[in-house]
């Protein structure tokens, strides 16, 4: 490999992680600040990645989707320095409405050079529910103010009629702005370090050079999957079943021919009424990931490996949404799709792949309004155990997969809301058993300090949870529980909205990773 185009990749890739670095120190919000839930990364001007932070692979697919639709409806020639572009819509490359990405023109010597962008969840964005994760959601409408994408502001500063539309949909407007201001500080400190690397040898040098390093990537990811057999390969995995909804099930089948990976969704579920769906980004985040797990570690990761990949998505699916559906909830379908696509390359190249991961995490928003008549909103990320492996257990109470969200603090959390984690702790014996086990699940208990706090809870793996491999064991399935002040006990679905008083308390239990092996 060119030592060049390793070093500018390198480079790259630091300026991707300093722009993600600068959300996780600044951002108003914990779920960003502490949760990590952001992701960042640099384009060229034609929209092909050419480096990505270290960030949440569940978000590999969504910024790629979303700069080809600022694209499309602001060609890259017309784009003017300080300009400032966003959008949120699942349906034009987005994920779902609380992540919005923004994206910035980067210019060297007045040429156009690449394409800085963010995205992140935001607090809160309107919908019927505090946090605009609303359970209940059978349609988009249902789910918050949707930004198609459109110019936001100019010479390096939002427009004050775009921030006008923000704060009166949102239910928290300072901390949407604020994290919004962030994305732009982001987009900044990228731009900087574009225009010095740029500099160096020329604003066409430079581009020529990231085209080489594109070009590179796409060779060595064409050399890989042509080494392997040419399949078909299938895998399917299928959410929890809910009453009078339908089947929510992921069916992939893979073939690997003439160096592309051919990854097709048909035989996926209808898209359905509930927010479980997801839209395009959803299975390219999956597939992007599994596309890098068989990539040596040392291999070029930007879009030249994308080129390598053919995604087949039926319309209207749970896989690959139409308006209008509802998709607030799409995370878990996502680890779903992953799952079934895990078990396909199992097939294909399966030397050291582990047990199935849980395939689940929780979203829970808090909020409420307190004796002030303060609105407070807060969102906790609670994961599940990581799949046993062929030589080790797997971790407990981790993301995994396309998941690298962590739980915010309990010191953050009652900060905010008015909660009290009374405790954190590891699920014991909830992994499959196996030779090695799968990892434990997540346990952690909220007690109410106030009236009237809503809840609104998502979940999965109640049921239908992750098979063992090679003899291993399947993993005890998720669990929320309502303890009440008066003696109650209420036993939760995987998305339910609830309102807590003082003294309730709320038991949050995840589900563990599969075995492998058979036991001893």
């Amino acid at each position: 490999m060119s030592d060049t185009l390793k070093i500018l990749q390198l480079r790259l890739d630091g300026l991707a992680e300093t722009m993600q670095q600068t959300l996780l120190r600044c951002a108003v919000s914990p779920v960003v600040r502490e949760g990590a839930d952001a992701s960042c990364a640099l384009f060229s001007p034609r929209g092909e990645v050419l480096a990505l932070a270290e960030a949440i692979p569940l978000l590999l697919g969504a910024l790629p989707g979303s700069v080809r639709a600022i694209l499309d409806a602001y060609p890259a020639e017309t784009m003017q320095p300080g300009d400032i572009f966003v959008t949120n819509d699942p349906f034009s490359g987005g994920t779902h409405l609380p992540d919005i990405a923004v994206v910035q023109p980067v210019f060297a010597e007045a040429r156009l050079v690449a394409l800085s962008a963010s995205l992140l969840h935001h607090q809160d964005i309107g919908s019927t529910r505090a946090g605009s994760v609303p359970p209940d959601a059978t349609e988009i409408f249902h789910e918050g103010l949707r930004l198609p994408p459109l110019q936001a502001g100019h010479a390096g500063q939002f427009d004050p009629a775009f921030e006008r539309l923000i704060r009166a949909a949102s239910r928290v407007p300072d901390v949407v702005v604020g994290d919004l201001e962030t994305q732009l500080a982001a987009g900044f400190r990228a731009a900087e370090g574009v225009r010095r690397l740029a500099g160096e040898a020329g604003a066409e040098s430079f581009l020529a050079a990231c085209d080489a390093m594109l070009d590179r990537a796409e060779a060595a990811t064409l050399a890989r999957l042509s080494d392997l057999p040419a399949g078909p390969f299938a895998g399917e995995d299928e959410l929890d079943p809910v009453a009078g909804l339908g089947p929510c099930a992921a069916r992939v089948s893979l073939r690997f021919e003439a160096g592309r990976m051919i990854a097709d969704f048909h035989g996926s579920s209808p898209q359905v009424a509930a927010p479980v769906n997801c839209v395009r980004s959803g299975p390219l985040s999956a597939t992007f990931y599994g596309l890098l797990t068989l990539l040596d570690e040392g291999a070029l990761r930007n879009g030249g490996v994308l080129r390598c990949l053919d995604l087949r998505l039926p319309e209207a699916s749970v896989v690959n949404a139409a308006p209008p559906a509802a998709v607030n909830a799409r995370m878990n379908m996502v680890r779903c799709i992953t799952s079934a696509l895990l078990q396909a390359l199992a097939q294909a190249d399966g030397a050291g792949m582990p047990a199935a991961n849980s395939g689940m995490s929780y979203v829970i928003a808090f909020s409420g309004t307190d004796d002030a008549g303060q609105r407070f909103l807060s969102t906790e990320i609670v994961a599940g155990g990581a799949g046993g492996g062929p030589r080790a257990d797997g971790c407990p109470a981790i993301s995994t997969d396309v998941g690298n969200a962590m739980n915010i603090s309990a010191e953050a959390l009652e900060s905010l809301v008015p909660m009290r984690l009374l405790s954190a702790e590891i699920r014991r014996g909830s992994g499959g058993p196996g030779q090695f086990r799968g990892g434990d699940g997540a346990k952690r208990v909220y007690e109410a300090l106030a009236d009237g706090i809503a809840a609104s809870i998502r979940g999965e793996r109640f049921s239908r949870v992750a098979q063992g491999a090679h003899g291993g064991g399947a993993p005890k399935g998720s669990a929320v529980t309502v303890l009440r002040v008066d003696g109650g006990r209420e036993e939760l679905t995987a998305r339910s909205a609830i309102t807590l008083n003082r003294g309730d308390r709320v038991v949050i239990e995840s589900s563990g990773g599969a075995g492998y092996g058979t036991p001893a």
